[in-house]
């Protein structure tokens, strides 16, 4: 099958999150599996390029300059902006080479709507895979996502997307759950298929990255923000060192600016953990590259997993697949893979209490830990590794495939594919030029703050304009003007067209994609490239 892979997220340009790590998994897996699997990321320089990464052909495309011009779109509403120019660059790269060589099935991440073009235009079947909806983050206020109209837009645009495909997954029947109430989607018709894990490369056999000196080690991994829990571990480690002398703290994550109050998180933890004489205890590590985290996972006796909520995040499962019991919370999906009892021990979140409970409990038990985590290897061995995901994610294709031949419904952008970016970017145009002119009337802090960088910037340009206004304003509006002044208006008009048509160039630019042969440097050898 021809299957194309599109997110933003792809690593190792653009980060090893659980949507990047996903479709890495996802696309080396079917790539064995003998399909043809082209993946569409954003690059994260200033070039495009189109390579074979680790054997998956892999399409970077520029993104930084795209509607650079819609100066006021961005302020007014930056997410969406960023939202809007991503999925606009990841279409248009998807068009070329579905004309060039067409795809029979694509999939795309809900979040930040990737989707968005796929699902109006109906052009083949697709396929959204639930990870975390931007309406999640507003209903729990994580990462400062506020109910805004900004951020409420981007959730309306993941909704469009979901309600519109031909089939839709879910790693978690609590993740399937919460998008179900959200968008009114059919919980029955969410196919729930646990996330993926390279079992060869996590498992429980092979080299450890730190040295046996007789300490119990327990493992975190995650960045450390107020979403991740990282807090409430630093609070429960001090109960954990009074009962478990002998154990040691592995933390494995960026800082962030989330401290209490703002600030650095790590030295906010760091303070805490000298307040409780515990700083001793604890080694931060700020990234582990991909093919070094098993042999830290292997290293630990048990992982630990405190969100506040998390669908179903990697650090779960590769200590499952390490054969490591895990202590997560029942913020998410969690519970879905480290079975409580079984495979783990599952905690409410937000208590520093019952997270040190389950540590202790498991660091003091070395049979039931043992136990936990042979059941944890033997279950993800079975059920997640790679060769079975790619067998389940082809029959769930072939079922979108189906679905897509068999619907009825018209599309819902119904003028043809190759006219819905110039429509959109009209649209997105329309909307600038309304709110500049707005201002424009309201404002004279906004008059003046745009005159003047207009006459810094484009200072010829900024004296016609004002000639030409002048003389209007004294002489009226429907005037007769002198013929330099109506040669000067003339030039100013076809000057304002020309501003817009520079991002109405990208529609064109599909057009002829979509038309004519594929640039040259795409009809070059991959391997030259």
């Amino acid at each position: 099958m021809r299957i194309c892979l599109i997110s933003r997220e792809y690593p190792p340009d653009t980060g090893w999150g659980g949507v990047g790590a996903f479709n890495y998994h996802i696309a080396h897996a079917l790539t064995r599996a003998g399909h043809d699997v082209e993946v569409i990321s954003l690059s994260a320089g200033e070039a495009a390029r189109s390579s074979r990464e680790e054997g998956v052909l892999v399409h970077r495309v520029a993104w930084k300059h795209l509607l650079e011009e819609l100066n006021l779109t961005l302020v007014a509403a930056p997410a969406s902006h960023y939202v809007i120019k991503t999925t606009v660059a990841l279409w248009m790269r998807f068009m070329e080479l579905h004309k060039e060589k067409p795809f029979e099935v694509v999939e795309v991440p809900e979040h930040l709507a990737g989707g968005l073009f796929h699902a109006m235009t109906r052009e083949l079947p697709l396929v959204i895979h639930l990870h975390t909806p931007h309406s999640k983050f507003i209903s729990d206020c994580f990462h400062g996502v506020t109910p805004s109209f900004d951020n409420r837009l981007i959730c309306i645009l993941e909704r469009i997307g979901i309600l519109l495909a031909d089939q839709v997954i879910s790693p978690s029947a609590n993740l399937a759950g919460f998008v179900a109430e959200d968008t009114g989607y059919p919980f029955e018709r969410i196919q729930v298929i646990k996330y993926p894990v390279d079992t060869e490369k996590f498992k429980p056999e092979g080299p450890r990255a730190l040295a046996d000196d007789g300490n119990l080690t327990v493992f975190f991994a995650g960045r450390l923000e107020e979403r991740k829990g990282i807090h409430y571990l630093v609070e429960a480690m001090p109960a954990v060192v009074k009962a478990v002398p002998n154990v040691r703290f592995i933390c494995v994550g960026a800082d962030t600016n989330a401290a209490p109050g703002g600030g650095s998180m790590l030295a906010w933890l760091k303070k805490r953990l000298a307040e409780n004489n515990c700083l001793d205890k604890v080694t931060f590590i700020p990234h582990i590259p991909l093919m070094e985290m098993p042999n830290y996972v292997r290293s630990a006796d048990l992982c630990v997993v405190p969100s506040l909520y998390d669908n179903a995040p990697f650090t779960c499962i590769e200590g499952l697949a390490s054969g490591k019991p895990v202590v997560a919370t029942t913020a998410g999906g969690m519970g879905e893979y480290a079975l409580h009892n079984e495979r783990g021990l599952i905690v409410p979140p937000r208590s520093a209490e019952a997270l040190a409970d389950a540590i202790i409990t498991l660091l003091k038990d070395e049979k039931m830990r043992l136990q936990f985590g042979k059941n944890a290897r033997e279950f993800v061995a079975s059920n997640l590794n790679l060769a079975r995901k790619a067998e389940e994610k082809i029959a769930l294709y072939e079922q979108a495939k189906a679905h897509f031949q068999s619907r009825n419904t018209d599309p819902l952008y119904m003028r043809g594919t190759q006219r819905s970016l110039r429509d959109a970017l009209e649209v997105l145009c329309a909307y600038e030029q309304m709110m500049f002119e707005t201002l424009s009337k309201q404002s004279l802090a906004f008059r003046m703050r745009h005159w003047f960088r207009f006459l810094k910037k484009r200072p010829r340009l900024a004296a016609a304009h004002l000639l030409v206004a002048g003389y209007r304003k004294a002489a009226g509006k429907h005037a007769t003007a002198p013929a330099f002044i109506a040669r000067l208006e003339e030039a100013l008009e076809a000057q304002q067209k020309e501003q817009f048509s520079v991002t109405m160039s990208l529609a064109s630019m599909l057009e002829d994609a979509a038309g004519k042969k594929t640039r040259a440097q795409d009809k070059q050898p991959v391997a030259a490239q």
